[in-house]
């Protein structure tokens, strides 16, 4: 005897194909880069190259690996920028980076970070420096032996 019931094969559950979840890729970009080359023009020997300005900026960010770093790191080697020696390197999230540049015999003392930090250890801030802090004010400032030289942005985009 036979039950019905064995004897029935179960019809398979075909389940569609699950697409593989595309992750998502991080792209970072420098953006609002500000450069001045006298920011201070009331004083004397505050000139400064814009090469020399890139140059110190690219030598203390090729210390950085993190991938906002090198878009950095990548958009200042598109201006021309070289990588200067470097001594007493830093970094601290909360205060950025430091370091001095030694740009042929002339030793000078790079900070880069966030305008709050960095306004409390230069002259004030040129008018164009200063729209750029309050038009990004997640921005980066560059000061040069006291003075602030650039502003810029880093923004990441997911593509």
């Amino acid at each position: 005897m036979r039950f019905l019931w064995f004897g029935k094969k179960k019809a398979k559950v075909v389940q569609a194909p699950v697409a593989p979840e595309v992750a998502k890729l991080e792209v970072y970009s420098v953006t609002g880069f500000i450069c001045e080359s006298n920011p201070d023009p009331s004083s004397r020997g505050s000139q400064l190259d814009p090469h020399v300005i890139n140059s110190a900026i690219l030598s203390i960010l090729s210390e950085a690996k993190s991938p906002a770093d090198l878009a950095a790191q990548e958009f200042f080697q598109e201006r021309g920028a070289i990588v200067l020696p470097i001594s007493d390197y830093s970094f601290a999230p909360e205060r950025g980076f430091s370091a001095r540049v030694i740009d042929g015999d002339t030793k000078r003392t790079v900070l880069i970070g966030n305008p709050e930090v960095i306004a409390r250890a230069t002259t004030p801030f040129s008018p164009a420096i200063a729209a750029g802090v309050l038009s990004e004010p997640t921005s980066f400032v560059v000061a040069i032996d006291g003075i602030a030289y650039a502003n810029f942005g880093i923004t990441k985009e997911a593509i």
